[in-house]
């Protein structure tokens, strides 16, 4: 499980269960929680298989992604002419239709199993099937192949992308634009794109008003303006008190707690109280739900930041972003593989610049997926975000293949095509191998844990407290969702309140138990100390737990 996940899940279960005022939220787009609450009402697991199901459902969201890269790889074969429709040029050797499918699927699973990963419990492989679907139906469109269905098709699919990724709609309007454009005929093209654009803004529109509404404001979402906001402008609004300043690279958040005031130095509305100042110890009750209400919303907790245009902060944005870029082409970890293969067809073609003109003649499926990269690169690049992008900016690439037509030629086009395939494939194995995460113990310590908090009288709805190292609360918030638990106060640094005297420890479990949460959670033996506060182990992990007596609540 992972932290946007208990999100995703608690939005979900409020959606099926009809309460729609704690399910509207402006951060987290609602499809993905839309399909894995129907997963939950209709299986109805037990706690012990509720993430199984939840990574079953990824699963299948993996399968149907697989669907939608069949349909466009067999939609931009068709549109190269690599499945003898439409003739190469005489006298030029070209990819074939295997080494297409070859490299296509390479590229595919590669960026699902190592960009995106089945195991994140995040939309990104839903997006990534939606992605390759619209730019499929793009090339059918610009084929001149399309009926009027087609163009429905789209503006529905734009739609449901929207609603799973808010970042989809203003690429929608880069698809629509695109689909305008490749038809010769503009003022046809304009009303094809229309009713395409009619379709869109009647899926997408209920949702920007339900959620502009709650917020009195218009948004589309307030998931970019607050990552600009945090890692172009350097705002860090996780917990109020500090001055650090965030900082994001191509993993996310690397750096940073704490900070009170938003660019413009107004505060934040609805700033988490701190209740204790060393160690920082923060209470996060409130009209908010979900397992951890700082992170089911935190558009409500950061309400007040605004993002703010800075030549300086923005270039250092970018050139984070390009240098991501720039890895993930020249890594051997990562796909300097497909890099090389590409320079050396680049090298051998007869015509450079003729190989450049090919590749660019697939603009209709380039230029979405440009505009993706280029919008991410201004604010923050994570690998799963541009996984199918990639996909499709590679194959594209590969387009402009041309050799003089010789025996020599296509025997080299076919060792080039299977050692990409090779090395993709044997590159997702490594990486699998050595991820961590494909090791960790298949035990079912969080459910442990949840059983265990039951055994010790805490019951369903009770509020809980944890020390976490981590300013999405670590995994305790993964034990507290299988529990039916809520999180509402938090020591964010383990090492200083382990590290303060027996007295003030103490100090904080009683400002912590005066919250109303009835038990704090802790990871790995805590130190033993003279403080009076008693630690249980929770038997068969490594989770500690502290009962907190009844204290009279804050004035």
């Amino acid at each position: 499980m992972n932290a946007d996940g208990i999100s995703y899940l608690d939005i979900g279960d409020a959606y099926w269960r009809g309460d729609w005022h704690m399910a509207i939220n402006a951060y987290w787009s609602p499809f993905y929680s839309w399909i894995l609450g129907l997963f939950l009402k209709l299986l109805k697991p037990s706690p012990y298989w509720e993430y199984p199901v939840v990574h079953l459902v990824n699963f299948l969201i993996y399968v149907g992604t697989l669907v939608c890269f069949e349909f466009f790889l067999t939609e931009f074969i068709r549109n190269c002419g690599a499945s003898g429709r439409v003739p190469g040029a005489a006298g030029e050797v070209t990819l074939p239709e295997w080494a297409w499918r070859a490299l296509g699927y390479s590229l595919f699973i590669w960026t699902s199993l190592v960009l995106i990963t089945i195991g994140v419990v995040t939309p990104d492989l839903f997006i990534a099937g939606l992605v390759y679907l619209a730019s499929g139906l793009v090339l059918r469109i610009s084929s001149r192949t399309a009926s009027r269905r087609t163009f429905v098709l789209l503006g529905a699919v734009l739609g449901c992308a929207y609603l799973a990724k808010a970042v989809m709609f203003p690429l929608a309007f880069v698809f629509l634009a695109t689909v305008m454009l490749s038809l010769d005929n503009l003022r046809k093209g304009a009303l094809r794109a229309g009713a395409s654009a009619l379709v869109f803004f009647l899926i997408a529109v209920p949702w920007v008003a339900v959620i502009s509404r709650a917020k009195g404001r218009l948004t589309i979402g307030d998931s970019g303006r607050l990552n600009y906001a945090g890692c172009v402008n350097g705002v860090d609004s996780w917990f109020p008190g500090g001055s650090g300043r965030m900082r994001c690279g191509d993993a996310g958040l690397v750096e940073g707690v704490d900070e009170i005031e938003s660019p413009d130095g107004k505060m934040l509305r609805h700033p988490v109280q701190r209740i204790f100042d060393a160690p920082a110890t923060y209470q996060f009750a409130g009209p908010v739900g979900g397992t951890y209400p700082f992170w089911y919303d935190p558009s409500y907790w950061q309400e007040g930041i605004t993002p703010r245009f800075d030549l300086r902060d923005q270039a250092s944005a970018l050139r984070r972003g390009i240098q991501s870029y720039w890895k993930l082409c020249s890594s051997f970890s990562l796909l300097l593989n497909v890099t090389a293969a590409f320079c050396i067809f680049l090298l051998l073609a007869p015509k450079r610049l003729a190989y450049i003109k090919l590749w660019a003649a697939n603009w209709p499926v380039a230029l979405p997926a440009l505009s993706a990269l280029g919008l991410y690169a201004l604010v923050q690049v994570e690998y799963r975000y541009i996984a199918p992008f990639v996909s499709i900016l590679w194959l594209a690439a590969f387009a402009g293949v041309r050799l003089r037509s010789s025996e020599r030629s296509r025997t080299l086009v076919a060792i080039i095509s299977i050692s990409i395939t090779a090395t993709t494939l044997l590159s997702a194995v490594v990486f699998e191998v050595q991820n961590p995460l494909a090791w960790k113990s298949v035990d079912p310590v969080y459910w442990q844990a949840a059983m265990d908090l039951r055994q010790s009288g805490i019951r369903p709805g009770d509020k809980v407290a944890v020390i976490a190292k981590e300013p999405v609360g670590g995994d305790f918030p993964f034990i507290a969702r299988l529990a039916r638990l809520q999180v509402i106060a938090q020591v964010n640094r383990r090492d200083r309140f382990f590290a303060a005297v027996p007295s003030t420890q103490a100090r904080v479990a009683e400002a912590i138990a005066r919250t109303g949460a009835k038990v704090i959670l802790t990871s790995a033996e805590p130190p033993h100390t003279q403080s009076g506060i008693r630690w249980k182990a929770l038997e068969l992990t490594n989770y500690y737990v502290c009962l907190l007596e009844r204290k009279k609540p804050w004035p």
